[in-house]
């Protein structure tokens, strides 16, 4: 994944157009479905909070537990507060 990203723009649209040619949806649907799973691998593998987030919402059902099919724009996540500073019951 992080080869893909590291890739000139060029050489990313051109893998993201012929990935979406071959399974027949939109390039851009490609390319922001990869940006959620690069993010995604980013927070939950190098992250330094990785044990205190966590993943929710449809897009988990989607792509960690691979119980639904669907594209989403967005990520839920929750992180734990006293990683910043605050108390139990702040902010």
């Amino acid at each position: 994944m992080r080869n893909v990203a590291r890739l000139p723009e060029s050489d990313r649209r051109e893998l993201f157009r012929n990935t979406a040619d071959k399974m027949g949806l939109n390039d851009a649907i490609v390319e922001k479905d990869f940006w959620v799973c690069f993010t995604l691998d980013y927070l939950f593998h190098r992250c330094p909070w990785k044990e205190t987030i966590t993943f929710k919402g449809g897009t988990s059902l989607s792509k960690a537990f691979n119980l639904i099919s669907r594209f989403s724009e967005d990520i839920d996540l929750i992180l734990d507060w006293r990683v910043l500073g605050y108390g139990k019951d702040e902010p």
